[in-house]
């Protein structure tokens, strides 16, 4: 194996160390009720739409998906949000405030 090889390797390795130490200190903040502070303002966001159709953008392991649905109850952790899913067929949908990344009226 060439030396560029080797690097490239190495470097993938160290990349799925270092989303792991992510992932674990993502886990450890949940756990002990430490949330960012981004995720509070769209709480707050979300409460002065409660009634209202919205997109909501969310964070999603491949990028990020938006729906829009009307929200129906927002909490400190989460949002109860009713999507249309094609004619006459709705959904109530549980969404975390920590997975919202955009809200849009």
């Amino acid at each position: 194996m060439d030396t560029f090889g080797v690097f490239g390797l190495m470097g993938f390795v160290m990349a799925i160390f270092a989303l792991e130490q992510v992932k674990r200190l993502e886990r450890t903040l949940r756990e002990n009720n430490i949330r960012p502070g981004g995720t509070g303002s769209l709480g707050g966001q979300l409460r002065a739409k409660v009634g209202k159709t919205v997109d909501i953008t969310l964070y999603e392991s491949g990028g990020s998906t938006t729906t829009s649905c009307k929200v129906l109850d927002v909490d400190e952790e989460w949002a109860r949000v009713l999507r249309n899913e094609g004619k006459k067929n709705q959904r109530e949908l549980l969404i975390r405030l920590a997975d919202v990344k955009q809200i849009k009226s």
